[in-house]
Formats: C-alpha cells, sequence, structure tokens
C-alpha cells in the first residue's frame, strides 16, 4: 500500500534526500500497480458492506482466481443459502455478493401491557429498531412510551422496560363560593364522570349567575377538564347606540351571556361590531358599536373618482399622441372622451 501522506522534505540534508527517495518509490509502485491492474484481469476490493467484513488485510488487487472471504459484523447473524467468500473472475469482477449474507439480532419479542398496546412502527424489533406503547380508554402510562432496540457488544436489548397502565382517576372537584356541585358525596372519580355545578339562592337581593363551565369531567389522571366556575352577581349596563336600531336582545335586564345586535340608521355607518354580548364582568364584549355620519364617505368617494378621471385623460391623451392618424380619428376619440368625463361627473353627483 502507498501512503498518502506529502512528499515534504524534513530538515537537514540526510533526511531531505531520504524522504524524496520514499516519495520517488511510493510513485513508481502505485504507478506499477496500476498498470498491472490496467493490463491485466486483475481485481481491485469488492466494495465495503453495511453488514459485512472482510477476514485478514485487503491487497492492492488479486489475480483471476484469488478468493476473499467475508464474515457478519457485530450483531449480525449469517444467513444460510448465502455466500460470503468472493471469487476475482475476469474483467475484473467478482462473484456477486450482498448484505443479504447476513441478517440483524433481534431484541426479545415485547407483547402488549395490561389494559395497553405495543406496536411495531418499523414491522420489526431488530436492533435499530423502536416499540410504542399506549393504553387503552380511561388509562395511562407509568413509563417510558417509546423504547428502542440498541445494539451492546455482540447482542441486543431494550433501554427500558415495558410500562404499566394504570386506571385514571380524579379526586373531588374543587368546591365554589356560594355554590355546589352534584356527587358531592363521592370522594373518587373515573375517567370520563361529571358533575354539574349551580349556584345558591340568596335570600334576598341580586341574583347569582354561574360564569364558566357548568359541567366538568375527570380528562386526565388527576385533572379536571376546566376550572371551576363562580357565582357572581353579573349586570350589564342598558346598550344604547345613538343613530342605531337594535334588533335582537330587546329588555330591561341583561344578564350573563345575553347578546344584542344593532343596525345603523339611513345615513351613518356602524364603526365596531354588530353584535354584542355581556361577559362575566358585567361588560358588553365587543363593546357596543358606534353610528357616525357617512359625510366622509362621499368626500373620499369623490376625491376617488377625480384621481381615476385625472388618470384616465392622461393615458388616454399620450394614446391619441402616439396614434394620431388624421383628423376624423382624432376628433372622434376626443368626443369618446368627452362622454367619458361627463358620464362620471353625472355619477359623482347622484353619489354626493
Amino acid at each position: 500500500m502507498v501512503s498518502s501522506a506529502p512528499c515534504t522534505a524534513l530538515p537537514g540534508r540526510g533526511k531531505s534526500s531520504f524522504t524524496l527517495q520514499r516519495c520517488l518509490l511510493g510513485i513508481f509502485l502505485a504507478t506499477l500497480a496500476f498498470l498491472l491492474f490496467t493490463l491485466s484481469d486483475a481485481c481491485v476490493l469488492p466494495p465495503p458492506f453495511q453488514a459485512l467484513e472482510l477476514v485478514g488485510k485487503p491487497k492492492p488487487y488479486y489475480e483471476v482466481g484469488e478468493e476473499v472471504t467475508y464474515r457478519c459484523k457485530k450483531g449480525y447473524d449469517q444467513v444460510l443459502g448465502f455466500l460470503t467468500i468472493a471469487t476475482c473472475e475476469p474483467n475484473h469482477t467478482w462473484v456477486p455478493i450482498s448484505d443479504d449474507a447476513c441478517m440483524k439480532r433481534k431484541c426479545p419479542y415485547l407483547g402488549d401491557p395490561k389494559f395497553g398496546k405495543a406496536d411495531y412502527p418499523n414491522g420489526t424489533y431488530q436492533w435499530g429498531a423502536q416499540v410504542h406503547f399506549s393504553c387503552s380508554s380511561g388509562y395511562y402510562i407509568i413509563g417510558k412510551a417509546i423504547i428502542n432496540c440498541v445494539l451492546k457488544g455482540e447482542n441486543p436489548h431494550w433501554d427500558g422496560k415495558v410500562p404499566q397502565c394504570e386506571k385514571i382517576l380524579c379526586a373531588p372537584p374543587p368546591k365554589i363560593k356560594d355554590g355546589k356541585y352534584s356527587f358531592s358525596d363521592i370522594e373518587v372519580f373515573e375517567y370520563m364522570e361529571a358533575v354539574t355545578y349551580s349556584c345558591n339562592k340568596k335570600p334576598a337581593g341580586e341574583e347569582l349567575t354561574l360564569v364558566g363551565e357548568k359541567e366538568l369531567y375527570c380528562a386526565g389522571n388527576g385533572v379536571w377538564s376546566s376550572s371551576p366556575p363562580q357565582c357572581k352577581v353579573v349586570k350589564c349596563p342598558f346598550p344604547a347606540v345613538e343613530n342605531g336600531n337594535q334588533l335582537l336582545g330587546l329588555g330591561k335586564k341583561f344578564s350573563y351571556r345575553d347578546t344584542v345586535v344593532f343596525e345603523c340608521i339611513q345615513g351613518y355607518y356602524m364603526n365596531g361590531s354588530t353584535t354584542s354580548v355581556c361577559n362575566g364582568e358585567s361588560v358588553w364584549e365587543p363593546p357596543l358599536p358606534k353610528c357616525l355620519k357617512a359625510q366622509w364617505i362621499i368626500l373620499l368617494i369623490i376625491l376617488i373618482a377625480i384621481v381615476l378621471i385625472a388618470i384616465i385623460i392622461l393615458c388616454l391623451y399620450r394614446r391619441f399622441q402616439r396614434r394620431k392618424k388624421g383628423y376624423f380619428y382624432h376628433h372622434y376619440n376626443m368626443r369618446s372622451l368627452c362622454r367619458i368625463v361627463s358620464a362620471t361627473t353625472v355619477a359623482i353627483r347622484k353619489v354626493s
């Protein structure tokens, strides 16, 4: 084998001469090997494989009839019926061998955990593969949901244990001020079991309103579906929109989640949302709209129309200048331009 190190001279006259001789000798041997290979039926070493490795040291080239022997790498087992010996054939070819001669070793098969399932996304449990665990509805997983088959030394093994699936349970939901929930005598709730909140009735004064989710259910281990609601007095101010008409939600009192819808009278436009809802803080959400006079819209339309007319006149003028073809053509197009301007003026007057 020829060294690939660069031919650099070392300090000293004697060492420099020796290094130069080594470089020249290496170049000569490499050239000789190349000529022998190209002028004969010799073979170079077969390409490397993922599962196979060469037995012994490789040579620069092989004569016809020579054999090389491969063996399976660590973590692989040989498959019967496949060759691991290649022979140098004429025309620089080898008898075909492939990675199919060796198969990856497998980790022990892992079955489904109790109340759960094991899934092999790669369809195998050879090293390099994964297994994904999941639990049935109403159960949660304890342990690693994904474990890997890894190679350690000669044999593969799983990098974790099979997890367990435990039943989902919840402690009683939180109590609320001035309110209660159903099934208050139960100490442990199972998965998807629900409770319903309600507010107490006051002997006098304002009526309490339940603000938030009325029904909660056990959604996970020790986790309820949402925060508990509140019992509070909700009273939104009377919705009045100047220069507007109320279409929906007519009444004298407005409480939680009451909805109103408005429209503006003729000559006014709406600034805001047409619909508002009374929220838990006694505030209309979004805020009530405003009806503003629409004069500035007419002025904006007139201004836009004037700008468009100016642009049209300028474009037509330039076009006419480039394409003059006699008095009649010019006179006809000017009359058309005047008609366009006149029609636009009439339209602006009608809008205003």
